[in-house]
């Protein structure tokens, strides 16, 4: 009973905070807070009336997906370096799983922020240019020939280090997590509270519920970067609290 109470909590806070100008999400949001009511005081809960098939992610097979062909392919520090939208990175995260070669094994997800560049540096967000531009830097000033998996703005998920291959984001955990970077310095309250901060923070924790759900990552399996015995850093940002972070992106996982 209390899986059900939790799951149907967590649904209901996602549909209110992202669908909830939509008036079927309106409509399965009445009937969740309804079950929760009833299993609350002990009432009979209606097990005939379902919730809208629209309060989930709609995933069609991704039979006639097409990846997009990545910006580098040689070794070395390959990068795919293409943006996704949430329906279109799920489909991506599908067709990894079932066509490339991994050549690791991702036991779990770490958080960042990008910190530099903030999101007053990329006011429009990423490019594919900026994607370069990342690799570059890292490969010539850092010695590197790996990245972060996934950076996320406020446009969508960009993928960059190939899923199925080995990233650099963490010192402790690059051999078993995936790295996703959100853009954003949130250490600064005012970049924490901007709604462009907010919505690249929301789509990381898309990518994170996403990777759980469709690449086999444990959902107890999410930590931030300052997790890390090997660093100081408060990556992803003071202002960040982790519980509420893995809250929201538990709220997310159970609708897809």
């Amino acid at each position: 009973m209390s899986e059900e109470l939790k799951e149907l909590a967590y649904k209901n806070r996602w549909i209110i905070n992202n669908r909830w100008a939509n008036e079927a999400y309106q409509v399965d949001a009445s009937q969740v807070a309804d079950r929760l009511v009833a299993l609350a005081t002990g009432q009979q809960i209606d097990t005939d009336s379902t919730l809208s098939s629209e309060s989930t992610v709609d995933v069609e097979s991704y039979g006639t997906f097409e990846p997009p062909e990545w910006q580098v392919k040689v070794e070395p520090f390959p990068i795919v370096g293409r943006r996704f939208t949430r329906d279109s990175f799920i489909k991506y995260v599908r067709w990894v799983k079932d066509n490339e070669t991994y050549t690791w094994a991702p036991s779990g997800i770490t958080m960042h922020h990008t910190g530099y560049p903030d999101l007053t540096m990329r006011p429009n967000g990423f490019t594919e240019q900026h994607m370069l531009n990342i690799r570059h830097g890292y490969f010539t000033q850092r010695g590197w020939n790996r990245g972060p998996h996934i950076f996320t703005d406020d446009n969508g998920i960009w993928v960059f280090n190939p899923l199925s291959a080995r990233g650099v984001h963490a010192v402790f955990f690059n051999n078993t997590r995936y790295g996703i970077e959100m853009l954003g310095n949130f250490d600064d309250l005012d970049e924490f509270r901007n709604p462009r901060g907010e919505t690249a923070r929301s789509n990381g924790m898309f990518a994170a519920a996403t990777l759980m759900r469709y690449a086999g990552i444990s959902s107890a399996k999410l930590n931030f970067h300052r997790h890390d015995p090997e660093t100081d850093k408060k990556c992803p940002g003071k202002h960040v609290d982790f519980s509420a972070f893995e809250d929201e992106v538990l709220s997310i996982l159970v609708t897809l």
